[in-house]
């Protein structure tokens, strides 16, 4: 979902400055709504073709899918939300997403008992600070996708190749 995120970010900022004509509403349709489906393939599939239920995964894994989930929700809805006032050209809405990916970082760190997420966490409330301080200027489009891709993807990737095969 991250390098998504980067996507959207870089096409705005390649928008605003001229340097592409696609409306950037569009790509960020594809790089919001295309996470949301992958996200819920499990779902989608057990509705759809009626599979044989599976093994509960331990509670630790519930709840670290539920804080994901969660926040993935009130960010989506809460973009929506801000887009529909015409508040999105204010700014604050990056510096609101880093404060949730930090707390998300944070709570999982303790689940998943990884020291060093902390400090991924720690790493997104600086970048709610540096987000908000420069909310007004187009620099910030880059800034939040490099941020993305260091403090989301990179950890998601790290997370992903670490797992035990079959989890």
């Amino acid at each position: 979902m991250g390098h998504r995120l980067a996507a959207g970010y870089l096409g705005t900022y390649a928008t605003v400055t001229g340097w592409w004509l696609i409306n950037p509403n569009w790509l960020w349709a594809v790089c919001i709504v295309l996470p949301w489906l992958y996200s819920l393939r499990r779902l989608l599939r057990s509705l759809l073709f009626r599979s044989q239920p599976t093994a509960t995964p331990p509670l630790v894994i519930q709840a670290l899918r539920m804080l994901w989930f969660g926040c993935g929700i009130f960010l989506s809805l809460f973009s929506v939300a801000v887009i529909a006032a015409g508040d999105m050209r204010q700014g604050w809405f990056n510096a609101v997403a880093a404060g949730i990916f930090g707390i998300a970082f944070f709570v999982s760190s303790y689940l998943c008992n990884l020291a060093w997420m902390r400090w991924v966490a720690a790493g997104w409330w600086g970048a709610a600070l540096l987000l908000y301080a420069l909310r007004h200027r187009l620099e910030v489009l880059p800034l939040s996708a490099v941020l993305i891709l260091v403090l989301l993807a990179l950890p998601g990737l790290l997370l992903w190749r670490g797992r035990p095969a079959g989890a």
